[in-house]
């Protein structure tokens, strides 16, 4: 009725009262219905720049709604997301010991958009003491980042592994392997220091 009543008030209602009418009145709600669709994303649109924008200032917030510039928008919100997925990214800043048990678990469940990075070690060997007593300042450094270590021996790796492979870094990504250095020590050598670690 409400799409009938305004074509009534609007003056535009004509007295076809036959087909004429009848096809008249089934574009005209056609017409209506695509208005009220639009006003409905409209709003809803306005309101997700309300709740996205709500530390924003109300001039601000004017002066996006009146700039029709795509481009700035675009970056704008790339901004806004960054900075909500800063507030949710979890802050880590220390090593956390792995274990067969939890090692899966621990790369499985963390963050999409986390590194993992996994220190894979023996205490016999001495460069990987070397490279172990930096993880504690790497973590400091890259907190975004969770830093791990796991002894060989307790992933049940092979002992030539343990004799040629060793020390290894592994990074994963929402679960993924992203970047592998076996046997890092000759790449790097065994003296290694914090700037050729980084």
């Amino acid at each position: 009725k409400q799409w009938y009543q305004r074509r009534v008030r609007g003056g535009s209602r004509k007295h076809n009262t036959g087909v004429k009418g009848v096809k008249e009145d089934a574009r005209a709600y056609q017409r209506w219905i695509l208005e009220k669709e639009q006003q409905k994303r409209d709003d809803l649109a306005k309101a997700a720049a309300r709740f996205t924008l709500e530390d924003e200032s109300k001039s601000e917030l004017s002066d996006l709604e009146d700039d029709g510039d795509e481009e700035f928008m675009a970056a704008y919100r790339r901004r806004r997301m960054q900075e909500v997925k800063e507030k949710v990214s979890p802050v880590f800043g220390v090593v956390k010991e792995l274990t067969d048990q939890n090692f899966c678990e621990t790369i499985d469940s963390a963050a999409p958009y986390t590194d993992v990075v996994v220190y894979i070690h023996e205490e016999h060997i001495a460069a990987c003491k070397r490279y172990k007593a930096m993880l504690p300042r790497i973590a400091r450094e890259f907190t975004r980042s969770l830093i791990c270590t796991i002894k060989a021996s307790s992933a049940q790796m092979s002992s030539n592994f343990i004799q040629r492979g060793l020390p290894t870094f592994i990074t994963y990504k929402a679960g993924d392997v992203k970047a592998t250095w076996i046997n890092i020590r000759e790449h790097i050598g065994d003296d290694a220091d914090w700037d050729l670690l980084v």
